[in-house]
Order: structure tokens, then sequence, then C-alpha cells
């Protein structure tokens, strides 16, 4: 139940959330010892804070995994196997740090899970995808395409979605980098797959506009934007209005300012919604007020792309 709840939460937290509540219902009637049944008990806490996370209710997120926490002598004590997965669980641990904006740690929490002796491999290419999405929200994106060749080398074993958003988050990389030119198209299977998944539908559409945007294909990148916006989903906000920032800064270059104030206008709403943080939401806000004065030079727009690029991962 808990597995299952961390895979749908991104695309159903509703349900994730009814699956962690029923797991922690029924974890003090599993049978066994005190070392399992406090794992039980652990694992369960650690999920339902990943449902709350997913929410962006990051106080009771982190509620939630100080309650896991207080499991962690009786569920470490004994031999091993354990029925935990630590390494599954310092990735849960990972995310909510990524999202409180923490950074740093959250990198060194997900290393210790990829490379943990104890995991199960199936779980790695997993894991480097996550390390990957770090190095880039830190600036670091030659890291991340490394990282991004380690989960590369175990994800055939691991299902279509993670291999798509694996090849999405090397697109991002190269874009970060500015070797657009290099970004390549989705094959024609794996395109199938994202676009039956919102999030990925989202994130891909605003991945071909970056790329068409950086490489100059100014009516390519503006019809991935407007597709963007009717496939908005909450956890793709930054991307598109990183989209809406290359965008800009293409328009600026032409000296477009009417379209420039156009796209402010557009994108001004982004402002509100639940997928930015407090930093990035005032780095977009400020974006589209010199915008709609006709103040925002090439220059000042590719200064935003930098910036956005360093807050959008922060809470």
């Amino acid at each position: 139940m808990c597995r299952e709840s961390a895979e749908i939460a991104e695309d159903d937290a509703g349900g994730a959330f009814e699956l962690a509540e029923l797991a922690l219902a029924l974890a003090p009637e599993v049978c066994g010892d005190e070392k399992i049944l406090c794992g039980v008990l652990r694992t369960a806490w650690a999920h339902l804070g990943n449902v709350f996370r997913v929410r962006g209710d990051l106080k009771r997120a982190e509620e939630a995994f100080q309650k896991a926490e207080e499991y962690i002598v009786g569920s470490t004590t004994g031999t091993l196997p354990s029925l935990v997965q630590w390494d599954e669980l310092g990735a849960l641990e990972a995310v909510l740090l990524r999202d409180q904006g923490n950074l740093a740690e959250a990198l060194r929490t997900i290393d210790h899970a990829a490379y943990s002796s104890l995991g199960d491999p199936a779980r790695k290419p997993a894991f480097f995808l996550e390390k990957a999405c770090l190095h880039r929200q830190l600036g670091q994106p030659e890291e991340a395409l490394k990282a991004l060749s380690l989960a590369e080398g175990g994800a055939e074993r691991s299902g279509a979605r993670l291999r798509v958003r694996i090849e999405i988050e090397r697109g991002e990389a190269l874009c970060d980098l500015g070797r657009h030119g290099q970004v390549k198209k989705l094959p024609a299977r794996l395109r199938k797959v994202a676009e039956s998944l919102p999030l990925e539908r989202a994130r891909l559409l605003c991945l071909e506009g970056r790329a068409a945007s950086g490489a100059g294909r100014l009516e390519e990148a503006n019809a991935a934007l407007e597709k963007a916006h009717d496939a908005l989903h909450d956890r793709a906000v930054a991307n598109l209005a990183m989209l809406s920032f290359e965008l800009a800064a293409l328009y600026a270059g032409r000296g477009r300012t009417e379209d420039l104030k156009g796209l402010a206008e557009r994108t001004l709403p982004l402002v509100e919604k639940p997928g930015l943080g407090r930093e990035a939401a005032a780095t977009l806000k400020l974006w589209c007020r010199l915008a709609a004065q006709e103040k925002l030079s090439l220059e000042r727009a590719t200064q935003f792309i930098a910036d956005f690029s360093r807050v959008a991962g922060r809470r």
C-alpha cells in the first residue's frame, strides 16, 4: 500500500492519501516482533508525510516524518535483512528536504540512498534521477547529466515512465547549458507514455518550447507555450515559467516589446499557483512587472533565467 501510494502520489494525491492512511491503520495488526511492527509504522508514517508533501502541506509532512523517526531505534534493532527499505525511506526524506529548500542536505541524503549496499538495485535509477534534479536546482547541470547517465544504466527494468522522466530531465539540463540543439525528441513509444501522464505531458511540452526558443524557432516555441498552458499541472508550473523566461529573452533580443508585454500578462497568474515557492513567485512577479513596463532588456531577461533557476526549487 505504501509503495503504491508513492507511485501514484503525483498524479492522484487523494488516492495516495487513502492508501497511506489505510496502511497506517492496518500497521498495528501486523503479526511479528517489535522490530517488524516498528518498521511497518515507520514506513507508513513516512509515506503519509510524502502525500502531505505532494499536496504542498510541508508542515504536516515534516510532522509525519518526525513521527516516523520515533520508530527508528525499534526498527533497526535485531538481525538483517530488515523489512524496512532504508534506501526508499531515505529517498522520500530527500524529496521533502528538496521541497523545503534544503538542497545540499537533500543531495547528501539521496546520495546515501543511491549508493547504499543494502538497497534494491531496481530502485537506484529513480534515486539517480532525483540526484540529477537536485544538481540542476543547485546550478550544476553537468553533474546532473552524469547522474542521468547512471540512472539510464538500470532504467530499462524500471518501466517506461521513469525513462520518460530521465529523458525530459536530460533535455532540461542541456537547455540549462545552452545546448538546446542537442535536445532529442522522445521516441514514439515513450512519447505515447508521456502523453498519457498529465505531469509528464506538461513537462515535455515545456521542454519542447525551451528547445525551440533556445534555437530561435519562435513560432514553434509559441505553439508549445500555448499547449503547455492548456495542459498546466501544479507540479510543472516552474517548467512553464522557465519557458516564459526563455521566450521573453528571445522577444527582448528582437525588440518585440508588445509581444513581451502580452507574454507577461499571460504568465502573471502563475504567481498564485501552488507549484511555486515564495522566492520563485517573487522573481516571476518582478519579471512580469518589468516586462509590462517595457523595462526588460535582453541582459535583464537573461539574468532572470539564471535567477529563477537558482530559486525555483525552494519553497
